[in-house]
């Protein structure tokens, strides 16, 4: 739209390929490839310990509103409460934790 010419990587270094997965078919028709080295059994760690359920989660936080901040950026209060959240309890190794409905 601006005139300019657009370059598109055709190989990600630093996903997962259980993570790349979804990016790789929604966004971009799947015409990126993951590179050796992620495919690599070693790229295939686990930082927290216990089952994980899932490479990446998607949450709907239904009651957030997005207002602009500072400049031109967009900001949603209610979902950087539900990061902190699970950040906080990721911190203390709690891996399953409820989030007050009511707050959201």
């Amino acid at each position: 739209m601006l005139g300019y010419k657009k370059h598109m990587l055709n190989v990600q270094y630093r996903m997962h390929p259980s993570i790349s997965l979804f990016p790789c078919k929604e966004f971009y028709d799947e015409k990126i490839s993951d590179a050796l080295a992620v495919k690599d059994e070693s790229y295939n760690k686990r930082f927290l310990e216990g089952e994980m359920c899932s490479s990446y989660s998607f949450i709907n936080i239904s009651k957030g509103k997005e207002k602009f901040g500072r400049g031109h950026s967009l900001m949603n209060m209610v979902e950087v409460a539900v990061i902190s959240e699970m950040i906080k309890n990721l911190r203390k190794g709690c891996f399953f934790f409820t989030i007050c409905v009511k707050c959201l």
